[in-house]
This record gives C-alpha cells, structure tokens and sequence, in this order.
C-alpha cells in the first residue's frame, strides 16, 4: 500500500479527448492527488473535454482548441517554454497530440510504449502509467461531487422531477467512418415502450449528434408523455444531471456511457463492435450485454483466442446480434434485485 507521499512533484498529462476517456483521467488525477500531498498537476485538455471536468480542484488546465491547432500550439508553447515538469504522461497516440508533446519538457516522459497494454480494461492502462512513477494503489474516485452541480433551473424547465422515474439513454456513438457501434434506432422505440407499459417507466433520450442522425431517429420514436427527446439540447454538466436522476442508462459504447459509469448506475451497455472487457463501463458489467465474442467468429471468422485485443469488428450486421429479448432480460434483472 502507497502512503501519501510529501515530495513536490509537477506532473502535466496530455489526454485532449474523448469524453470516454476523460472520464478514464479523474481516477488518475484522484490518484496522484492522494498520493502526493504537493502534487502540481497541469492537464492538456480539448475545449470540449474541458467543460466535464473545469470544476476539478487543484488542477492547471492548458485548453486545446481542435479547430484552431495552430493557434493552440504557439499558445501551449509561449506558456510552457520555460516550464519543466518532472513527470510528463503522454496519454494520447494521435497526430495531434504527438506535436503537442513535442513541446513539453519533461524529466520522466512515459508513453504508451512504456507500459503493458495487453488485455486490459482502458482505464487500467492509463493506471499503469503510474506505476511507472511507483504507484501501485488506484484511486477508484470520480469527483461527482465537484463536477456535479444541481441545475435547478434546467431540471425544472424539463419538467425532469415530474417524469420521474425515468431511464436515460443515448442511441449514438461518435461519427467515424466503420464505426459500427450503434444498435437499430426503431428499437430504442420498442424498449421505450416496454418500460412503460411493463413497469411504468419513462424513457429520456440524450446524446450529441448530427442534425441527420438526429432526424433519422426521431422517426422510430413516438412523441408522448411516456418519452422526452434531450438529443442536441444539453451540456455535458446538464446530461450528467439527467444520468443522476436516472434508474439506469441504457446505450452503445459511447462517452455517455462512461458518464454513467461515473454516478454507478446500472449500465446496460450494448457491445458486438468492441470488447466491453476494455472500453465497457468499468467494473460495471454485472448488465452489459456481450457479443463481442459472437461477432468476432461470425464476421471476423476467428475465435477469440486468436483475436488482437481491442480488435474490433468492422461490420454494420454486428450490432443486430443483440436483440430486443437480451435488453428485456436485463431490464429485468435490474428492477426485480
């Protein structure tokens, strides 16, 4: 067990994106701030990422701007050409972030070609980037407290008291070209009519997305008092008020998700693209409908064994391996323990 430590110590990490992963650095941060007690923590973050996570205390944020890089670049370089860190935590592989790292001095630099990222959970390699530094205990603690904050006045011009109770989920994942993650829309239609009409329950829809997608969805989706459609219409601190009045969450591997992880609701993830052993809702799978495995051998006409971790499949069949039975079954299990 690590004792707290009362060294002075500049650590900066460099994790711009995406809110998944975000969510993954609180524990890192907790962490290192309960390991040393002098802990000079700066976090090179983008923009939007930042608006989770800028109420976080004891924290330098250097706020990257993805639409303007350049910019970016000779801003983070005027504010830290002077400035040496003794550790520095290269937490992102893009190009992107490659240049940014470029700039920053640090003493102890670890990559991710640093660390063993064989068979495990995301959230595990980033932790094993602090045993490089001698940390070996985790501090599983996301800071709800001090991200969350209670927006009476969007709650209220929701009417999100009176729609209670209520499970939330978010149908989308990000855009990317063979992102196959996303469950049929019409079925999210079917569930949240089984909610109400089995056990009472209302459905509120969340997410980000495109103006299309948004469109297309709202097609399979009755407009009722049963329902109500948030898509495109939250922060990321009013969606995480949504999640905390939530029952549980139901979705694709998303950013949301991992949201959710945060408050330890119960997670109904929906996974055949991805593993949820290494991007699900961390120690939260108790609910997660699995078929991964499944996908790997039908589409990728492999076994699991001889599959790269992290691979994922590359099909749009994927995702109708889950039926809506597998989601019913899970509701189940959720409401009747």
């Amino acid at each position: 067990m690590n004792k707290e430590n009362n060294t002075s110590i500049s650590i900066c990490i460099l994790r711009l994106s995406a809110i998944g992963d975000i969510t993954h650095i609180i524990p890192i941060v907790s962490t290192l701030q309960k390991y040393y007690k002098k802990c000079d923590i700066t976090w090179i973050i983008g923009k939007t990422e930042y608006q989770l996570v800028k109420t976080l205390d004891n924290i330098n944020y250097i706020v990257i701007d993805k639409n303007k890089t350049l910019d970016s670049i000779i801003g983070m370089h005027k504010y830290l050409k002077e400035q040496k860190f003794d550790v520095v935590f290269h937490m992102q592989k893009s190009l992107r972030s490659k240049i940014l790292g470029r700039i920053i001095d640090g003493k102890i630099n670890v990559t991710f070609n640093d660390i063993n990222t064989n068979n495990n959970h995301v959230l595990d390699n980033f932790f094993a980037f602090l045993e490089k530094i001698n940390i070996q205990k985790k501090e599983l603690n996301w800071q709800t407290n001090k991200i969350l904050t209670n927006d009476n006045d969007f709650i209220n011009k929701n009417n999100l008291n009176d729609l209670s109770p209520f499970v939330t989920i978010n149908p989308f994942t990000s855009e990317r070209i063979n992102n196959y993650r996303e469950w049929d829309y019409d079925n999210y239609g079917t569930i949240a009519e089984y909610l109400f009409n089995e056990y009472s329950i209302k459905t509120v829809f969340i997410g980000k997305t495109s103006e299309e997608r948004k469109n297309s969805f709202k097609k399979y989706i009755k407009v009722s008092s049963k329902t109500l459609n948030l898509i495109n219409r939250t922060s990321l601190g009013e969606m995480l008020n949504v999640l905390k009045m939530s029952k549980f969450y139901i979705g694709p591997d998303s950013g949301t998700l991992h949201m959710a992880n945060m408050l330890a609701l119960p997670i109904i993830g929906l996974y055949a693209t991805s593993n949820p052993k290494r991007t699900g809702p961390y120690s939260n799978l108790e609910y997660t409908v699995d078929k991964y495995e499944k996908a790997i051998l039908k589409f990728s006409k492999k076994s699991i064994e001889n599959t790269k971790w992290g691979e994922r499949v590359r099909d749009k069949g994927a995702m109708k391996l889950i039926l809506l039975d597998d989601v019913k079954l899970m509701i189940k299990k959720i409401l009747i323990t």
